[in-house]
């Protein structure tokens, strides 16, 4: 079995029931609130900027603009994101083949992105935003996904290795996870 195969296998479920609960799926059903998007953006924020910076410490030549992007949204909405503080030694990665799996979960999730960027223009009650700098269905939001796909593809791991980035992968989708029960009070 590939990294690749092992890290879809070990968060299979994780990803299916933290998509399930999270507020982009009023996105999609186009439900939303200003204040639920105030949120989901005030979450996704948190989350990213903190596996960011973990991710960052063990993998050389990687980056990630998606907290910086994120951010831009949450000044443009006057949203406070002091809140990140309470979450900030919550998650941490100790090694490269832990950020590998931390990696497989933040940029795995440019996929849905794109496909809820394609829904915010028919969420009425997001008309007046302006246009989001996160959630965007532009093709180079998938660079990420796919430079990491081909160094995962040019590489060898051992057995133990792709349990270890099984594991911090599952606990990345659990930290998300947490963040993402962050409510309303938030913003």
């Amino acid at each position: 079995m590939t990294m690749l195969e092992r890290l879809r296998e070990a968060t299979k479920q994780l990803h299916d029931e933290i998509e399930q609960d999270n507020l982009a799926s009023k996105i999609m059903s186009h439900e939303i609130s200003l204040d639920e998007y105030k949120l989901l953006l005030l979450q996704n924020y948190i989350a990213y900027k903190i596996t960011e910076e973990q991710i960052s410490q063990h993998l050389d030549n990687w980056e990630s603009d998606k907290s910086l992007r994120l951010k831009i949204d949450l000044d443009a909405l006057k949203v406070d994101t002091s809140v990140l503080a309470d979450f900030q030694n919550r998650f941490k990665i100790k090694n490269r083949t832990e950020a590998i799996g931390a990696t497989y979960v933040l940029e795995g999730s440019a996929l849905g992105g794109m496909q809820i960027a394609k829904e915010l223009p028919n969420c009425q009650n997001l008309q007046e935003t302006g246009k989001p700098h996160f959630f965007t269905p532009k093709r180079q939001s998938m660079e990420g996904w796919n430079i990491f796909l081909k160094r995962l593809r040019n590489s060898e791991f051992s057995e133990e290795e792709k349990n270890m980035a099984a594991q911090k992968a599952r606990e990345t989708f659990i930290f998300f996870g947490e963040v993402f029960k962050l409510d309303m009070s938030a913003v």
